[in-house]
């Protein structure tokens, strides 16, 4: 038996699943017969406790068991199980006979060079009323086999709530007021994780605005993207509603890789911009590229640049050199013969005092590759909406996007308020129309 850990069910008890009563089997199976259990760590399907509890916070109001983790960004089997060969040639095994219903485990174990010889199956006798949606979709839409007419057998009957109201009711009569004090968060607590979850305000909150603290989506949205972004990975940023209402791609510029050039490059417009100070585009000599700024947003593009063929730039396209002309602009040592004009990189001139003064995306790449102790130059790029190729991407989608890939979400007014917090500034942004030599975004 190659069985995954599930400790809802196997410590907890919780019965919404099958999986303590197949790892029950499984024992009394080797006693029986002998045989071995590889018990591996792979909670949830391999989403680990954290997110499964947020999947059946799911499950509560309706989603199966696949529908819970895909929504949560997570395929609907994460589990891995290239160990297993290895174990298994440790334990001088040859070939098994799996205890299982699952064929993809089988099709899995195969791939890897086990030699399955056939299977026994791992059956509950019945449903219960926890679990008998899980095990309908496990047969409906993960395939399982084994499971003949127990679907069909009667389910008991659930006293549950009875006996959870009675035993409230009991810690109640005893005026136990810090076990009612809990009770009630504890239905808060529910509430906000389902909430959370499904993020009720995704269709609903068409575009950044600032509550009355200063901040749309919180300060702990700003500190994960800088820490994400002193990682080398990359994050996206909405400006605001009343703005342009995009999300742009954003990174640190010195840590930028050609892998994730290329994940920049597949989601986004393709036009690549890296955000600098004034001062060090001065020191590389990038121009304006033109002397009259007629951008409505006053986005002050820079002549574009390629690194040189020195650096092993070819024609300084593809996202590998995209990735090393971003390295050389975020290099304190390169001079302005490192690089060559025109290219395919657009530099953008940052306003001092970044997102604290403007609120473009320039200023808050320069702000965050700053922040997370990076150079101070950041890559940028819009974000195309998938689900409407011909448009940006606005902040619904942007937040299913970031849910799915897995990236970092939050706004300039965010990064602005943190700068404020934690840097005491007390003024408010002013308007870009004063600006002479602008940014993207």
């Amino acid at each position: 038996r190659v069985h995954d850990q599930c400790f809802t069910s196997e410590v907890f008890r919780s019965q919404r699943c099958d999986c303590k009563e197949q790892l029950k089997m499984a024992l009394e199976h080797v006693q029986k017969n002998g045989g071995a259990i590889i018990y591996l760590q792979q909670e949830g399907r391999g989403i680990g406790l954290a997110n499964k509890v947020a999947a059946y916070a799911l499950q509560d109001v309706g989603y199966d068991t696949v529908d819970a983790n895909t929504h949560l960004g997570f395929p609907e089997d994460c589990r891995q199980y290239g160990v297993i060969p290895s174990m298994l040639d440790d334990m001088g095994i040859d070939s098994i006979r799996l205890m299982t219903n699952n064929p993809r485990k089988i099709e899995r174990l195969t791939a890897l060079g086990v030699k399955v010889d056939g299977t026994v199956p791992m059956v509950v006798p019945q449903p219960t009323p926890f679990n008998r949606k899980y095990l309908q979709t496990k047969q409906d839409r993960m395939n399982h086999k084994n499971f003949g007419d127990m679907l069909m057998a009667s389910t008991p009957v659930d006293n549950t709530s009875e006996m959870v109201n009675n035993a409230v009711h009991s810690l109640l009569k005893k005026g136990d007021s810090i076990a009612e004090e809990y009770i009630n968060e504890g239905e808060e607590m529910a509430a906000a994780a389902i909430s959370s979850a499904l993020l009720l305000d995704d269709e609903e909150q068409e575009g950044v605005t600032a509550s009355e603290d200063g901040y749309c989506f919180g300060r702990e949205s700003v500190e994960e993207a800088i820490a994400a972004v002193a990682r080398g990975e990359i994050v996206v940023v909405v400006d605001d509603m009343d703005r342009e209402n995009e999300g742009d791609f954003i990174m640190a510029a010195d840590l930028c890789t050609p892998e994730t050039m290329a994940t920049i490059v597949r989601y986004s417009s393709g036009v690549i911009c890296i955000g600098m100070e004034g001062e060090r585009m001065d020191e590389l000599k990038l121009p304006a590229m033109i002397k009259k700024n007629e951008d409505p947003k006053g986005t002050a593009f820079s002549v574009t640049v390629d690194a040189t063929k020195e650096h092993g730039i070819t024609t300084g396209i593809s996202a590998k050199e995209r990735a090393i002309t971003m390295n050389v602009l975020a290099d304190s040592k390169s001079t302005h013969l490192d690089l060559v004009r025109p290219g395919h990189i657009f530099p953008l001139r940052a306003r001092e005092g970044g997102t604290i003064v403007r609120d473009g995306h320039t200023e808050a790449a320069v702000d965050l590759s700053r922040l997370a102790g990076r150079h101070p130059s950041g890559v940028l790029c819009e974000i195309v909406s998938e689900e409407n190729p011909t448009e940006m991407a606005r902040l619904p989608e942007l937040k299913r996007f970031c849910k799915t890939h897995g990236f970092v979400l939050t706004s300039i007014v965010d990064i602005a308020q943190y700068r404020r917090d934690t840097e005491g500034f007390d003024d408010t942004k002013s308007d870009s129309s004063d600006i002479d030599f602008g940014e993207e975004g």
